[in-house]
């Protein structure tokens, strides 16, 4: 199943267990709405005013019940508005600081950073729950710019990097295949069915102190009598969100833990560090208040099961299980966690160089090698490899390659990115002009006049090694930036963000990797501070986007195209990918990035089969000249992250032909 399927996948299973919640509600509904009915015809007076009482009583009860299982389903998600990191903070995670030197935090970073790099998403925010000593991640969020990692201190130090790897691995599945937006909404809606168990276990405690004066047994006896009933609808309810949560959530940790394995091809990393967990009882065991709600969302079994029938709602399937579908030949023996105040296998463990060639044999099931060296037509299986097959997903090549492009960065600018404040003048730094030293000092003395002394004093520093950096190292170290970006204060942001458009804008135009990173920061630092809007799809077929398509392929077959016969060839290669949408090859002056940017906001409300047809046909316009520079693959990629659609970059020595 490719990155597509799964999105479609993720939006069918949210509406199914929508649905079923719905139907939970209901049934509680009705049941409060019976016995509210049965009272008030117990002690009716007027046998002839029973119907009306019935209806009255029932549609009463039944409106006040649906109201206040939505408001606490409400107020639950209106707490987790700020998506991952609110999650994260509500489960006792403590961010850990990019710039930590702390070993094991050091290590876990690296991990996260590798793989955030090597899969083509954001670098994300890491949560430490340092009071949590089982073995256990998750990853939270809405989307993959606004997720985040958490890992408990067990997880940290009590398994070696290869076995954290596994489990980091297992947590981007999640981020990947779009489980995360489903989880959140479980939350809340579990919190509102939970509600009614709430205020059952509220008038149980103060029935007692209620039983006062003549009419006290009375008043005592009615409390007791609702507050029962309301447990047991209540756990009616929360029953039934068990048996869902459970049943989506198992055949996700099943898929997640083969990800895992696809991702980093080292099956004992993820089978010994489930091994470790299955060495004592509760060995992956959260004890945050708040653990049940969100127990789903975990890499191993958060909560204790206590009975037959708690392991039959268990929100993941049996350990053994899950470590036999990873490593078949599992002799049935556990691994005792690492204690945690040793340190001997924190260190950091490199996997050997391989050559451009070795990086793809092997690790990318399917590569057409001999037919990507050969000269001709574009090969649509080789030229949508990365793009289409690797979209949502990364290999141990990526994952290599991803450790060198960190290591190439130079200490100077990566230090800078990994610091909350300092990573401001890293984006700065790459967007001062590199050709015009006047317009260069113009930009200098803007962040002297507006930016923080500090950040624009530290700016002037990074300007020489930001602008010999390398092209193929510019967008890496721009995601490398946004978590540390992310973590700003909402002041800092605003100031941050004027700033950026300011230096892009004082040259009068916008070069292609000034139009990339406002696309970037644009899209996932908006996702961070709550500023972007949900995307609803509202297109499930091209013919009403003509306008919107041709500005699309017009830019990227100009892009790649030195005259107009090659932006032609390329258009007309990648328009006949498509079914009939009618598009046309504009003029290279109005195929702008300003209007392109305008197109991708529309073009990303399509549906994810429209989305793979889109990026199909840039694809092929993009490898129409059997080449691929790091300018059209930067273009490419951030055309990809603006359709929501994340994709990593390409191989050294991969040709898309």
């Amino acid at each position: 199943m490719d990155f597509f399927d799964h999105q479609d996948r993720a939006k069918a299973r949210s509406k199914k267990f929508t649905l079923l919640y719905t139907f939970a509600v209901v049934l509680i509904c009705l049941s409060v709405a019976t016995l509210a009915s049965l009272v008030a015809i117990a002690i009716s007076e007027s046998p002839n005013h029973r119907l009306q009482t019935v209806l009255f009583t029932g549609s009463i009860t039944a409106t006040i019940t649906a109201l206040l299982i939505l408001g606490g389903s409400l107020y639950r998600i209106a707490e987790l508005k700020g998506g991952g990191s609110s999650v994260a903070r509500s489960l006792g995670g403590i961010l850990i600081d990019p710039s930590t030197d702390e070993q094991h935090e050091r290590q876990l970073l690296n991990i996260v950073e590798e793989m955030a790099i090597a899969s083509g998403v954001p670098v994300p925010p890491v949560y430490l729950m340092p009071s949590e000593k089982g073995i256990n991640a998750f990853a939270a969020g809405y989307a993959p710019g606004d997720a985040v990692i958490g890992v408990t201190k067990g997880c940290v130090q009590g398994l070696k990097r290869d076995e954290l790897q596994g489990v980091i691995a297992h947590e981007f599945s999640h981020i990947l295949n779009g489980d995360m937006k489903l989880n959140i909404r479980m939350i809340g809606l579990l919190n509102g069915i939970l509600l009614l168990t709430i205020i059952g276990h509220v008038l149980l405690h103060a029935a007692p102190r209620s039983a006062r004066g003549k009419e006290g047994v009375a008043i005592l006896v009615v409390m007791l009598t609702v507050a029962v009933t309301l447990l047991v609808i209540g756990s009616i309810g929360a029953l039934s969100a068990r048996i869902i949560q459970a049943s989506v959530s198992r055949q996700r940790e099943f898929l997640a833990d083969a990800s895992a394995v696809q991702f980093t091809r080292n099956p004992e990393g993820i089978a010994n560090a489930l091994r470790r967990i299955g060495s004592k009882a509760k060995a992956s065991r959260v004890r945050h208040p708040r653990t049940q709600e969100s127990s789903h969302m975990f890499f191993g079994s958060a909560l204790p099961q206590t009975s037959m029938l708690g392991s039959n709602l268990a929100t993941h399937p049996p350990l053994a299980d899950r470590i036999k579908r990873i490593h078949p030949a599992w002799d049935g023996t556990m691994l005792d966690p690492l204690p945690i105040e040793d340190d001997q296998d924190a260190q950091e463990v490199h996997i050997p160089a391989q050559s451009p060639r070795e990086r793809l044999e092997g690790m990318i099931p399917g590569m057409p090698h001999q037919a990507a060296m050969q000269a001709g037509i574009p090969d649509p299986t080789a030229v949508l490899l990365p793009l289409l097959a690797l979209s949502g997903t990364m290999t141990p090549a990526h994952i290599d390659h991803a450790r060198t492009i960190i290591e190439s960065v130079p200490d100077p600018l990566k230090d800078a990115a990994h610091d909350i404040s300092s990573s401001r003048a890293v984006i700065y730094a790459l967007l001062l002009d590199r050709n015009d030293a006047t317009v260069h000092q113009t930009q200098i003395d803007h962040l002297a006049n507006h930016a923080d002394p500090a950040v624009a004093k530290l700016t002037e520093s990074l300007s020489t090694p930001a602008s010999t950096l390398s092209k193929e190292l510019r967008l890496p170290l721009l995601d490398m930036t946004l978590a540390s970006l992310a973590h700003l204060s909402d002041k800092q942001h605003q100031t941050f963000r004027t700033n950026v458009k300011a230096l892009v804008e004082m040259d009068n135009t916008i070069d292609l990797f000034e139009w990339v990173t406002l696309s970037v920061l644009t899209r996932h630092l908006d996702e961070r501070f709550g500023l972007a809007s949900p995307t609803v799809i509202q297109y499930y077929a091209l013919g009403k986007l003509t306008d919107e398509l041709s500005i699309l392929l017009s830019t990227l077959a100009h892009s790649g195209a030195s005259n107009k016969q090659q932006a032609s060839t390329a258009f007309d290669l990648g328009h006949a990918s498509l079914k009939n949408p009618g598009a046309r090859l504009l003029p290279k002056q109005d195929a702008t990035l300003p209007k392109l940017a305008d197109s991708l906001s529309t073009l990303s409300t399509c549906s994810w089969n429209l989305k793979r047809e889109l990026l199909k046909s840039c694809a092929l316009i993009t490898a129409a000249d059997h080449q691929i520079t790091t300018t059209e693959a930067e273009l490419l990629r951030a055309i990809a992250d603006a359709l929501g659609v994340p994709t990593p970059p390409l191989l050294p020595g991969q040709k898309l032909l």
